[in-house]
């Protein structure tokens, strides 16, 4: 029976279709204002100062990412990691070059299509600008790029928007040459420091390529005690076994005891950004769960986090992943029109028939004892055509079956990256 962990965000919100259930953020879990980290003084995290509009399309945009890692998840059955975030920046782009029918779709998938352009590239703007300051102890960077092929003219006002508000690189190549599949690759090694070192084995039939590439690495808050990581055994969801190093720690963490599933936060550094593990219980089918998931089953549960002491059990793991194909994801969505000969960029590309036909990312992570590094990048290549139960006092969860998991911003839930370990 499958089964799996979930790490989901730890934050302020659950969403459920396109209704919003914003959450307001735990308060009964207060740490003393600092702790020292070796020679570091870890101040910890303030909460993100959101205008109301703001936050209320960040509610509004983490239903696509959870809605963006199911429609992806169904096509692995092993592991995955993913970045939704990436995903939506570069979409954010793009829904600058739209017109018509073709930027309402892009829209209504990022479950943005109340409101108007100005407030989705604001909302862009800030929540970047603030994911960049909340924990100067964690290494977080966020890129985005356009590339136009020689002989192609790009809008002023699609240029001007994508550099204002997402600090995009926009530039010329010629794509008939060598150099630029290598501009393009050293692109993504430099915004991933290395980790994603290339994007592209050749260059495509495109004459538009948008990218955006996301970087985080950052030590856990509480210490997993190396000396302490012993062999154990991961069940996979294929039914075998895996020996694999276990990583251990015993502390005093947030947690939710539910009639399906326990969930901990783990957080990082000053505890701006956390993973939250969710652990269904034995015989609980992990796909059973997703479909049973919703807005107040999840709200229940992120309010009902509580300080307990809990023995966690967590694999040590990497993944690395490149998902093609996403166009198809994409446009089953809610957004065809974009990869369709119908589609209407004219405001990015006058008097030329294009649209995107390759939509490829790929992603990197690393967790250890230490903590984690974990990157993506998102390209779009456009083609010219024609219930709560109570908190026990202590709690053991062991990580040794199929588990998924996520990476966010605590005060306002932004979803970073997604992914699940199903065979070690």
């Amino acid at each position: 029976m499958k089964k799996m962990l979930y790490l989901l965000f730890a934050g302020v919100l659950l969403i459920s279709g396109c209704k919003t259930v914003v959450l307001e953020e735990v308060t009964n879990f207060k740490p003393s204002d600092s702790q020292q980290k070796g020679s570091i003084q870890i101040e910890w995290a303030r909460s993100i100062s959101l205008n109301p509009e703001t936050r209320a399309i960040l509610a509004q945009n983490n239903l696509f990412a959870l809605d963006f890692f199911k429609a992806v998840s169904k096509q692995f059955d092993y592991n995955l990691f993913l970045s939704p975030y990436s995903m939506s920046a570069a979409l954010g782009m793009l829904y600058n070059g739209a017109n018509g029918e073709t930027k309402k779709q892009i829209a209504k998938v990022l479950c943005m299509d109340d409101c108007t352009p100005e407030e989705v590239n604001q909302y862009y703007y800030e929540l970047t600008k603030a994911l960049l300051s909340v924990d100067p102890n964690t290494s977080l960077s966020l890129a985005n790029a356009i590339w136009a092929n020689k002989g192609i003219t790009l809008q002023e006002p699609f240029v001007s928007l994508n550099r204002n508000y997402y600090d995009a690189e926009v530039s010329t190549l010629d794509f008939s040459l060598p150099s630029a599949l290598k501009t393009i690759n050293d692109w993504c090694n430099e915004k991933t420091k290395g980790t994603i070192p290339t994007i592209l084995e050749t260059m495509p039939p495109a004459i538009v390529i948008l990218a955006n590439a996301i970087y985080f690495n950052s030590f856990w808050t509480y210490d997993f005690d190396k000396s302490k990581t012993q062999a154990k055994f991961f069940r996979n969801i294929n039914r075998t076994t895996s020996a694999v190093p276990m990583m251990y720690l015993k502390h005093e963490l947030l947690y939710a005891q539910m009639d399906v599933c326990g969930m901990v936060t783990l957080p990082y550094a000053n505890a701006a950004f956390a993973m939250n593990l969710i652990l269904p219980h034995e015989g609980v089918d992990v796909d059973d769960l997703i479909a049973d998931f919703d807005g107040p089953s999840w709200e229940k549960m992120m309010l009902h986090r509580s300080a307990t002491t809990v023995t966690l059990s967590l694999p040590r793991f990497k993944i690395e992943r490149k998902m093609e194909g996403l166009a198809g994801v994409l446009a089953a969505m809610g957004m065809p029109l974009a990869f369709s000969h119908n589609a209407d960029f004219s405001a990015m590309v006058e008097g030329v028939a294009v649209y995107f036909d390759q939509v490829i990312q790929k992603s990197y992570i690393s967790v250890d004892e230490a903590g984690t590094e974990a990157s993506a990048v998102t390209l779009m290549a456009m083609t010219g055509s024609p219930g709560p139960m109570p908190t026990p006092p202590e709690v053991t969860m062991v990580f040794d079956r199929p588990f998924f998991f996520a990476i966010t911003e605590k005060s306002t839930g932004a979803l970073l990256f997604m992914g699940k370990v199903t065979k070690l």
